[in-house]
């Protein structure tokens, strides 16, 4: 009896471990290993864009190679500070002729400015020299008088430019216009990146953060949200949030008037000017829009900053898709309807 239970016994171990040993096989065979991250800091834009990715089909390196080309082309095609760049050519001669690309890009402006209002102007540039915000290294940066904001103002408006679709040419109508595209170029650039990821190796994850515009790539580990801070404006720690959303998709910008400012007699003047009244925009500290592409969520953050914490338009603004939050100088908050539903982790 005791050796014919041992032979079962042992029958029962080979098949256990023979069940083990087809098990492991199994997740040998069929399962994946996590994707490996890689990333790279790339000084572009004026300012830092922070590349974090991981290949599916194709070495992460390889992308972020792809995606620093990329970054640096748009940059030097259309920043104003650029040499020859498109838009340092129409600055100086009052037209240009342009690709698609930049049709295109020059048609987004004026519609996001015709959406908004004017509240967002690509024709913002005049000022923004004026108080020494256009990004040149040689630019002082100070207040202005009265006149010298008066004598500007009357270059600024998206209206002074005119676009040919026949002959591909963008003009000035007015001669003493100049445009700054910082404003829509960058998300744009963020957006171009992702494509062409997105094309070479479609189920690639990782995120792109260009000075607090965050495009994602994908789903960290290709399943998981991104987890997102929101800085708190009001500390001077940069790695402080005030709130926290997560995404699986689309894009985040962030505006605020710790960005780039100045003190001068005890008061702060910020890079957001309102192109109505040629002063930095007041009475908000920062706004957050999240958006399905950052070119969107990059205009409408600048946009917003300017239309004020009491803009009675804020939830219109949900049927071009965006959702924000605002943030006002003293700390009272607004936001869209649906814009909680990214403080959701679990979507």
């Amino acid at each position: 009896m005791w050796r014919k239970n041992s032979h079962n016994v042992r029958i029962y171990f080979y098949l256990a471990a023979l069940g083990a040993g087809i098990i492991l096989l199994s997740i040998l065979i069929f399962s994946k290993p996590m994707p490996v991250y890689e990333e790279k800091i790339i000084p572009v834009f004026g300012t830092y864009v922070r590349l974090n990715v991981a290949g599916d089909k194709v070495s992460p390196d390889v992308l972020i190679k792809m995606a620093e080309r990329e970054l640096y082309q748009i940059h030097n095609k259309y920043s104003a500070n650029v040499e020859n760049s498109i838009v340092w050519e129409l600055n100086k001669n009052g037209k240009v002729k342009v690709d698609d690309e930049a049709l295109f890009l020059f048609q987004s402006a004026i519609n996001y400015a015709i959406i908004t209002g004017g509240a967002f102007d690509p024709t913002i540039r005049p000022l923004l020299e004026l108080w020494g915000f256009d990004d040149a290294n040689s630019s002082e940066k100070r207040v202005p008088s009265q006149e010298e904001i008066n004598n500007v103002l009357s270059y600024v408006d998206y209206r002074f430019i005119n676009i040919d679709e026949k002959n591909m040419e963008v003009s000035f109508l007015k001669e003493g216009v100049q445009v700054d595209l910082g404003g829509i170029a960058k998300g744009y650039a963020i957006d171009l990146v992702i494509q062409r990821i997105r094309a070479i190796d479609p189920k690639a994850t990782g995120f792109i953060d260009a000075g607090g515009d965050i495009g994602i790539i994908g789903p960290k580990f290709g399943e998981l949200a991104w987890v997102i801070g929101i800085r708190d404006p009001f500390s001077n720690d940069t790695f402080k949030s005030m709130d926290t959303i997560y995404l699986t998709d689309g894009t985040v910008a962030t505006s605020g008037d710790y960005e780039r400012f100045f003190v001068q007699n005890g008061t702060k003047y910020h890079h957001i000017i309102d192109p109505q009244t040629g002063y930095p925009a007041q009475g908000i500290s920062s706004v957050t829009v999240i958006a399905p592409n950052a070119t969107a969520a990059d205009t409408f953050a600048t946009a917003l900053f300017v239309l004020g914490f009491d803009n009675p338009a804020l939830e219109y603004f949900t049927n071009f898709g965006i959702q924000a939050m605002i943030v006002s100088n003293n700390g009272e908050i607004r936001e869209t309807s649906g814009f909680n539903y990214f403080r959701e982790k679990l979507k």
